[in-house]
């Protein structure tokens, strides 16, 4: 039996231009509740983001967020692993000396904003702004007033960045730099990843991972689905995920997800 399903955002939950249909998941969810089915938004995300795109129904749902670095339930935090001061910086060196880094900039994610370190290029602050809440552009490290950096952020071009993040993986072992779109990646520590905050909340709530559906398209969503029983990709979902997936729907744009789990609580 289905307890909780969980679903990326960007390439699956989303439409390609960041939006969803909300009347028919402020119709959904009721229905899920009343299956006793929890519905989680599992995202590369920032908190901040994603907290602003639900926030009709954050009391409601669960949230994996910043690549499992943040899990929350109805609006409180129970679990959260983030970067010292030392780290990122490392980290930050490391990138800008990466031979496959673009030059494009970087954004350190935390729990109060997301933070551009000033040289960036305006396409890049664009669309960062785009995908995280409460930007702001920093000259240096000490400008940070964040209790908690959960990772970093940076592009490469399409050619070069799995390239880019395997450069990275080999210069920094605590760290792991996923794919998160398809020039995009997050530095993470090297235990993070969706499957962690999945396993973490599912811990909290009682829910075994046989309980659990997942849907996802890139590959920061393979550890999720390999930890849940039931995994679903999207029609324009990587090779891989496609490879270790029991089911794959319709596309992101055709809201695909939504659908499945309309069809979801009248089978159930």
């Amino acid at each position: 039996m289905i307890k909780l399903v969980a679903t990326d955002m960007d390439g699956t939950f989303l439409k390609e231009d960041g939006t969803y249909d909300k009347d028919r998941l402020a119709n959904l969810l009721p229905k899920l509740a009343e299956k006793g089915i929890i519905f989680t938004v599992a995202s590369g995300r920032s908190v901040l983001a994603i907290d602003e795109l639900f926030k009709e129904h954050l009391d409601k749902i669960a949230v994996i967020a910043e690549n499992g670095s943040v899990v929350q339930y109805q609006g409180q935090v129970i679990f959260s692993d983030f970067l010292t001061k030392e780290q990122y910086i490392e980290i930050s060196k490391k990138i800008l000396i990466n031979p496959h880094y673009t030059g494009a900039g970087l954004t350190f994610s935390g729990q109060k904003a997301a933070y551009i370190l000033k040289g960036a290029g305006q396409a890049y602050i664009d669309k960062i702004y785009h995908y995280y809440e409460n930007v702001k552009i920093i000259s240096d490290f000490d400008e940070m007033d964040d209790d908690a950096i959960y990772k970093i952020t940076t592009t490469f071009s399409g050619d070069t960045v799995l390239d880019g993040s395997d450069w990275l993986d080999r210069e920094l072992p605590y760290i792991t730099a996923v794919t998160t779109g398809f020039e995009s990646i997050d530095v993470i520590l090297t235990e993070v990843n969706k499957g962690f905050g999945m396993e973490h909340l599912c811990k909290a709530l009682g829910i075994e991972a046989n309980q659990v559906m997942a849907f996802g398209d890139n590959l920061n969503d393979f550890q999720m689905l390999e930890y849940v029983r039931t995994a679903i990709a999207t029609e324009n979902a990587r090779p891989e995920i496609k490879a270790i997936s029991q089911e794959v729907i319709g596309h992101c744009n055709d809201a695909s997800v939504l659908s499945y789990l309309e069809g979801l609580v009248r089978d159930v």
